[in-house]
């Protein structure tokens, strides 16, 4: 029971966290008619140089952010089937689009050739960790799906983590955004992959244990049954 409401919470938080982020990404769209309230100077001047590369991961990466959480609520997968599984393609595709516009990006990345490795590295993680996911669904390998579905989550929650990276760096003196984008560029992601590397770990531990415990009981039931 107190497993289960501790998960609820964490889901909740992750989705809220998760549309506060995807509906302030909406001002990208205010540069399309030259507004840039909001964007920092430096990704304005990323923006300008490659914009349909940067714009179609701005404008499209928000799709996947808000999207994703939908795919882990288990009550919603029972009752709603047709609904997770054609959320979960639209989220697929807005990961492979705009990774691929964030991967175009990354050599032109404010922070340099380091910030560009980091997000480029995870650009490419973010489209194949997400294909493979996909892939694995349409074959009906299912724990494979939802254990690659959190890895592609992991990765596209860096856009979460990023951004509460940013106030802390600016709480710790750093005067700009690019002066501190050669570190986020590997923070922002790396820590969720490890997160959920530990957790499914775990979790496949106590369903292991789990099945062991119980296998005794069965046996006797069965054992009874026999005689």
């Amino acid at each position: 029971m107190q497993k289960g409401y501790i998960r609820r919470i964490g889901l909740g938080t992750m989705a809220l966290l998760a549309t506060a982020v995807a509906a302030h990404a909406l001002r990208y769209y205010a540069t399309l008619d030259n507004v840039w309230f909001g964007v920092d100077p430096n990704i304005k001047a990323v923006i300008l140089q490659v914009p349909l590369q940067a714009l179609t991961h701005m404008f499209v990466a928000p799709v996947a952010l808000a999207l994703g959480p939908l795919q882990f609520f288990p009550g919603l997968r029972a009752r709603h089937p047709t609904l997770h599984r054609w959320s979960g393609r639209v989220y697929v595709l807005a990961c492979v689009v705009s990774g691929a516009g964030a991967l175009a990006t990354s050599p032109f990345a404010s922070g340099g050739w380091v910030a560009g490795l980091g997000f480029g590295i995870l650009a490419v993680l973010w489209i194949g960790t997400t294909m493979a996911a996909w892939i694995s669904a349409v074959r009906g390998k299912l724990e494979w799906h939802r254990l690659l579905m959190r890895f592609s989550y992991a990765l596209t929650f860096a856009a979460v983590i990023l951004r509460l990276q940013i106030l802390i760096g600016f709480a710790l003196g750093y005067g700009s955004y690019s002066g501190m984008s050669p570190i986020l560029a590997f923070t922002s992601w790396i820590p969720n992959v490890l997160i959920v590397a530990l957790y499914s770990a775990l979790e496949a531990r106590w369903r292991s244990r789990g099945f062991n415990e119980s296998r005794p009981a069965r046996a006797r039931h069965v054992e009874r049954l026999s005689q």
